[in-house]
């Protein structure tokens, strides 16, 4: 494995923080040169990110403009309670790996209203790759996505994996838009990452000139060292799609499995596509069910959820209905979101950066700036 380079805004922190823009500030991670150094392979480091946070608790991105990652975007990877609200990101279509935001190994985050163009993925779930993830086997789990906008040349609009060991599950996604892209939504994996994906549930999807509307693919071979156990194969299971139009989409569907791992209870419901394929699904190794969908769906899906199968199907749980960017859990972010207001108010600072320790700390800033 090549070495990293640090990121341009990296943090290995407890504390909880706050990137704040009243005015929407910018942030260019001029990564074009470390763009064509990849291309023409003379790195012998990884590319960093532009925003990496480690092990933080309670963190609110808003009102931010991120430019020209040299690699994945924003990165909260091993944290806990993270906003990311009113974030505008953008790369060149062609430009590698500029993924925008990629929740790795972390729980109870909130993304909301971003617009984001890049040259891969928009959102990106991981949880650690290979033997390292299964052995450190920390998820990701309660992952809200809310009012995306976006498009891309070589990714998806929101992706799964393919670094999925450490598990991903509940994870809620609605009101999305995607527009001129390779693939809207995609669960990526491979033998020997083991771990699983579940309890998905994506609704109210808007697609235009998508290229695959919905992938399965298992076929993500790429492996940290030559250590992995092939035989560990992914759980993949409880996957709904529901409420999906899209215009001038070229295939509605490519779900394909691993012999001898079918993913189960993959559930479509109410999607309508004009398909410009002959053929507008190709499923292998895929199990369960549909309704009131078309094109008319691959064969392993044609059963329909009603009336006998609507429990198999994965419904949102009520904790991840909460209105507004907060899950309940997240009581620390509620009480970040009046400071950082309070920060621009008193300075006026195109943007604000805040560490606190504690809820005393916290109430000692907001006192001493009112």
């Amino acid at each position: 494995m090549k070495n990293h380079v640090p990121s341009a805004f990296g943090f290995l922190s407890l504390m909880p923080w706050v990137l704040h823009a009243g005015d929407n500030g910018t942030i260019d991670g001029q990564g074009s040169v470390w763009w064509n150094w990849f291309k023409r392979k003379t790195l012998d480091y990884t590319r960093p990110h532009l925003v990496e946070l480690m092990n933080s608790t309670g963190v609110v991105i808003s009102n931010l403009t991120f430019l020209n990652s040299p690699f994945w975007t924003i990165h909260p990877v091993y944290c806990s309670n993270v906003i990311v609200q009113n974030v505008t990101i953008l790369a060149p279509l062609d430009s590698p790996n500029t993924d925008g935001i990629n929740p790795d190994s972390s729980n109870d985050v909130c993304i909301e209203d971003c617009y984001i163009s890049t040259g891969d993925d928009l959102i990106a779930i991981k949880s650690g790759w290979d033997e390292y993830g299964i052995s450190f086997a920390r998820p990701s789990t309660n992952i809200i996505i809310r009012r995306l906008i976006g498009h891309n040349r070589n990714g998806s609009g929101i992706a799964i994996g393919s670094e999925m060991s450490g598990g991903v599950s509940e994870v809620y996604a609605e009101n999305l838009y995607f527009f001129d892209s390779s693939t809207a939504i995609t669960i990526k994996t491979a033998r020997g990452r083991g771990g699983y994906v579940r309890n998905i549930y994506i609704l109210n999807v808007t697609l235009v000139g998508v290229d695959t509307a919905i992938r399965f693919d298992s076929t993500f071979s790429p492996h940290p060292d030559d250590f992995y156990d092939p035989n560990a194969l992914p759980v993949i299971e409880r996957i709904t799609i529901k409420d999906v139009i899209g215009n001038n989409i070229k295939v509605a569907g490519l779900l394909k499995g691993i012999e001898g791992d079918t993913f189960h209870h993959v559930c479509l419901l109410n999607i309508a596509l004009t398909v410009t394929s002959g053929s507008p699904w190709n499923c292998s190794h895929i199990q369960g069910y549909s309704a009131m969908v078309s094109p008319e769906t691959c064969e392993p899906l044609k059963e329909s959820i009603y009336p006998n199968h609507s429990s198999d199907c994965y419904h949102l749980s009520n904790h991840l209905r909460s209105s507004g960017c907060f899950p309940k859990s997240c009581n620390f972010c509620l009480k970040l979101m009046p400071l950082y207001s309070l920060v621009d108010q008193k300075w006026g600072r195109p943007w604000s950066l805040v560490y606190l320790q504690n809820d005393g700390e916290l109430r000692a800033a907001v006192d001493a700036l009112q």
